[in-house]
């Protein structure tokens, strides 16, 4: 068993190495199909460990192996060690399994760029890099698999390099998750200062620091900024959506199914320290709240594709952070599962969309492709009932558990519970917003004339992984079914045991509630998009600022600029005039100078007369002679 995740960890680091030394003596194709050929492997060597967990007792589910120690300073000693446990075959199965279905259809999807091989390379390294994530063993090798997967992103989101958009979303990406690494880093500090050790099963231990104390705070504090800038929730989310200037199996891959749900793995995975810093624990699900809101309010006036379903991806995993935060863990994993196939198929289907219009990604550019696509339109109707948890779709048994959960936690859940149902009728408005506008009505102009189709929308090799992920995105969310059995929470439950959900009426009002403000949201986008209407623009002119606020995002960016890129900008102009120009560029310069005229007097001695060598050295030892007589 052991041996198989060390073969699953391994697999795609194999597949960089292959891509990287072949070079150009392999096609490109051939390097798509070694990047996704790795994540197979991975995913069929997670099932072998899963299948050998689940013959086991439940209590015993827990393995680790080191093959060497990594880093020895006196008594610390460090490993590279993997652990192998529900929660980590839980994260496996989702990391190797949609990501081999992703990585296949990047294949096609990037089909003769020039860069292609380089990019299959950069995704293989991703996926190795969550997969040291979630098996790391110990704290500093988690923190390595999560600096790596800022890296994989970083080098994936400015892969079009020559585009000045991309470079600067992927700087904006990495400076952003950078301050989250550092938080993290931090909180490790503060652990190993108290325990002397970065193994799980010691910092896991109850009586690391005492409940509720100061430094319990700091821990949890830290561990939740990282969470918070890796899983792109308020106030460290501006990120994302930028990064929608990748390629879209990168938005598909790292933008919904597992790098920005890496936070909410590491919330569960470290629970014990959250559960023993209470105000940290309700700030995680608090601040979820806040994201399902925002997130939900800014995708209504969104016109680029791939950006509604980024900040739908924001919204959602702030519902995820709302079940961690309130001890649901169960819930909020089962959602991170049910996500990851419903909105990897929508930025899926999305990018076949992107593909058959020329790269267009504007959807005022859009429309009528329901017919021209129909293949697309049908798993992307899957995709919208899945994320507005229409039953019996994916969404529906996720998002209910996580809201029955909320509905049992006291005054602040039920305070969370109202922001996820409002969030419930905001995704069905902004989620069948853009599928009415995208593929209803006629084709416009634009699209009447960039359109080109294939057999299957895109072509077999973009069509199959997307068709899987609609299977499982309408039968994904029968492994928990609240009124039924919920093998989810019970596997789990010997890492992260769940708070319980609510029963009865309160469970039932819960459902009925949320169900019923989706089914409003897509009525309303369907009064409002569905067919011919003035009301989206009439509101438009009736509450500009309203509409200013949404489409600038909350200003966020701009007190961002304010805050901290200006005066930065201001500073280092002002150190470049005032201080580097005066005291080093200027003194400098001045230097050269001197050289410069100084070597051109000597060089105008060297006349090439050989009569004057021997005067001068004739000279020279005539003074050398009397400075002696002299001496002596």
């Amino acid at each position: 068993m052991i041996t198989a995740a060390w073969i699953a960890l391994f697999a795609p680091a194999a597949a960089v190495v292959a891509i990287a030394l072949a070079g150009t003596a392999i096609s490109r194709s051939v390097a798509g199909y070694l990047a996704a050929g790795s994540a197979l492997v991975s995913f069929v060597s997670s099932v072998v460990v899963f299948v050998v967990l689940l013959g086991e007792d439940p209590e015993e589910r827990t393995h680790s192996s080191t093959l060497w120690t990594w880093l020895s300073a006196g008594d610390l000693k460090i490993g590279a060690e993997i652990q192998v446990d529900p929660l980590s075959v839980f994260m496996m199965l989702i990391v190797s399994g949609v990501g081999f279905l992703i990585l296949a259809y990047a294949v096609g999807y990037m089909a003769g760029d020039v860069e292609e091989r380089r990019y299959h390379a950069y995704k293989a390294l991703f996926l190795f890099s969550m997969l040291l994530l979630v098996e790391a063993g110990n704290l500093v090798l988690l923190l390595a698999g999560w600096g790596m997967v800022g890296l994989s992103s970083y080098l994936l989101i400015n892969f079009w390099h020559h585009r000045a958009t991309a470079v600067a979303a992927g700087k904006k990406a990495f400076i952003m998750n950078a301050f989250g690494d550092a938080t993290f880093a931090l909180a490790i500090f503060l652990l190993i200062q108290r325990t002397g050790s970065v193994e799980f099963d010691t910092v896991f231990s109850s009586d690391v620091v005492e409940h509720g104390s100061t430094a319990a705070v700091l821990i949890a504090l830290g561990l939740l900024g990282g969470a918070v800038a890796k899983s792109a929730q308020v106030p460290l989310h501006t990120w994302l959506p930028d990064a929608m200037e990748g390629p879209t199996p990168v938005s598909a891959l790292i933008h919904a199914a597992t790098m920005v749900t890496a936070g909410v793995y590491l919330v569960a995975r470290t629970n014990v320290l959250f559960e023993l810093a209470p105000a940290i624990q309700d700030l995680a699900g608090i601040l979820g709240g806040v994201t399902i809101l925002l997130a939900g309010l800014i995708a209504l006036v969104q016109t680029d594709i791939k950006r509604v379903i980024a900040y739908s991806t924001m919204s959602q995993i702030g519902y995820m952070f709302v079940a961690v935060g309130l001890g649901a863990y169960g819930s909020g994993m089962f959602h991170l599962m049910t996500h990851a196939f419903f909105k990897a198929l929508l930025f899926m289907a999305a990018g076949i969309v992107i593909h058959a219009l020329s790269d267009e990604q504007d959807i005022r550019r859009m429309g009528g492709l329901g017919r021209a696509l129909p293949f697309t339109y049908r798993v992307f109707v899957i995709g919208a009932l899945a994320l507005a948890a229409i039953p019996p779709f994916a969404g529906f048994f996720s998002k209910d558990s996580i809201l029955g959960a909320a509905a049992n936690a006291g005054t602040l859940g039920w305070i969370l519970w109202t922001a996820g149902a409002i969030g419930a009728f905001l995704t069905g408005l902004y989620t069948f917003r853009l599928l009415f506008i995208v593929f209803w009505g006629d084709l416009t102009p634009f699209a009447r004339e960039h359109l080109h189709r294939k057999r299957f929308d895109g072509g077999l090799a973009m069509a199959w992984p997307v068709a899987i992920l609609a299977v499982l995105s309408i039968f994904g969310g029968w492994l928990q079914v609240p009124w039924g059995w919920d093998l989810v929470n019970q596997w789990l439950e010997p890492v992260a045991e769940s708070a319980e959900e609510a029963t009865g009426v309160t469970f039932t009002f819960s459902v009925i509630a949320s169900l019923v403000l989706a089914v409003a949201g897509i009525w309303l986008a369907w009064r409002w998009y569905g067919r011919p209407s003035e009301v989206p623009a009439r509101t438009r002119k009736r509450w500009p600022w309203a509409a200013r606020t949404l489409e600038h995002k909350f200003y966020f960016d701009e007190a961002y600029d304010l805050a901290f890129y200006e005066p930065a900008s201001r500073n280092a102009a002002f150190l470049t005039r005032y201080v580097e120009q005066p005291l080093f560029l200027s003194s400098l310069g001045e230097l050269g100078s001197s050289v410069r005229s100084a070597s051109r007097r000597l060089s105008a001695l060297q006349t090439g007369y050989v009569r004057e060598y021997a005067l001068a050295l004739a000279a020279g030892l005539a003074v050398l002679a009397i400075v002696f007589i002299l001496v002596t």
